[in-house]
């Protein structure tokens, strides 16, 4: 893990909106080879700051996440081969906080600065099926604990996106009690929270962003350990 103090963060320059808005207008390369040294000045490197002193606020609070800056932020360039849009940037920035500070583990914290609305997210985010199967079979097994969790969640004014989500019980589970079944269609299980932008451009981001994923460790531990536990 990087090592960093508890610094305060200063929060985004407004200016870091500014550019994102004027580059979902201006989508080409010759545009954004003019204007590089915004992007560097306003949103590549204040979310490199941003990544380290989250996680050293994280780590304070004994939340296993942390990002490395150089392999958990998204590049601001699209691979755009298999998409319809053809645009070739992304007209925001964002990272992901794992327990191995890089995008390739189960159960994330997520960030993303946008112009049209910057948002924090905890969860699993749409799993491979081996994690899927795990993570359904640890519900089923597990539904006191699961309901307790929904329910203290919910205390705490937060509810799963329940968008993605299958039509009927998933195949191989069989005697889904009723309770359960809405938890058990969902392809993934992600709590999301909208960031105003008075708060993004503020010192007190880190410790909103920092509060949220307290708040959801709880979802994050019980994945980790349905996946330790069926595990092989």
């Amino acid at each position: 893990m990087t090592k960093t103090s508890t610094n305060k963060f200063p929060g985004f320059d407004p200016k870091a909106f500014l550019f994102l808005e004027a580059l979902t207008n201006n989508q080409n390369r010759i545009w954004f080879a003019e204007h590089r040294s915004e992007y560097e000045d306003f949103v590549r490197e204040p979310m490199k700051s941003f990544a380290d002193a989250l996680s050293a606020s994280l780590a304070a609070k004994e939340v296993p996440l942390w990002g490395d800056p150089k392999r958990s932020l998204y590049r601001i360039n699209r691979d755009a081969r298999f998409s319809k849009a053809k645009h070739p940037y992304n007209m925001h920035a964002s990272g992901l906080f794992t327990r191995t500070g890089d995008k390739h583990s189960s159960g994330v914290l997520y960030f993303r600065l946008d112009p049209l609305g910057s948002r924090v997210a905890a969860g699993y985010m749409q799993p491979e099926p081996p994690a899927l199967k795990k993570l359904r079979q640890g519900i089923l097994d597990n539904p006191k604990a699961w309901l307790s969790l929904e329910k203290s969640l919910k205390r705490k004014g937060y509810e799963l996106d329940y968008s993605h989500t299958l039509a009927r019980i998933p195949r191989g589970f069989d005697e889904v009690p009723v309770e359960l079944e809405k938890a058990l269609k969902l392809k993934g299980w992600i709590i999301r929270k909208q960031l105003p932008r008075n708060i993004v451009c503020s010192n007190t981001l880190i410790k909103e962003v920092t509060a949220f994923a307290v708040d959801l460790l709880p979802l994050l531990s019980f994945g980790w350990h349905a996946l330790e536990k069926y595990a092989g």
